[in-house]
């Protein structure tokens, strides 16, 4: 059973719509197609992210050997806590490249997901589960639409 509330403390699934999302293409210097995904998150759902994000990449890499592809994806995802975390205590709008919106999104599902698994849950781990879990879909639509504007673009002019 779900149960849906909008207090996030003592929620399983909070139910919310990520404000003013939508993908932007601009022209850099060199008139190539630029792609960013652009959303608006509350105070409570950068919180919810710093947390999970951090959460995720400290279990994803707590004792594993490293490959060079591994360090990369480590260092993506402790810039995007720490630049979510520098957030935290207000609102803002967000901008990211479609990686790494993918990065976050990916990070979160793996945070919700293991959490669904585990059969015990930390009190810290309550409320950016459950405001995490009502990010996923919007943001997996939000990540598709990005990666569709990328992919769609004409290929680099070659110099």
């Amino acid at each position: 059973m779900t149960l849906i509330t909008t207090e996030a403390e003592l929620a399983d699934t909070v139910q919310r719509v990520m404000e003013r999302q939508h993908v932007d293409i601009t022209r850099d210097l060199d008139g190539e197609p630029v792609v960013h995904a652009v959303f608006d998150l509350h105070e409570g759902e950068i919180a919810a992210s710093a947390h999970a994000v951090a959460a995720s990449a400290a279990e994803r890499f707590r004792n594993a050997e490293l490959s060079a592809d591994d360090v990369v994806e480590f260092r993506e995802l402790t810039a995007l806590a720490d630049e979510l975390a520098e957030l935290t205590g207000g609102h803002g709008t967000l901008v990211m490249r479609p990686a790494r919106l993918n990065a976050y999104r990916a990070a979160l599902g793996t945070f919700v997901e293991s959490r669904d698994e585990a059969e015990w849950l930390r009190e810290e781990d309550r409320e950016p589960l459950a405001v995490s879990r009502s990010l996923l879909y919007p943001l997996e639509q939000l990540s598709a639409e990005a990666m569709q504007a990328a992919l769609s673009q004409p290929a680099p002019r070659s110099v």
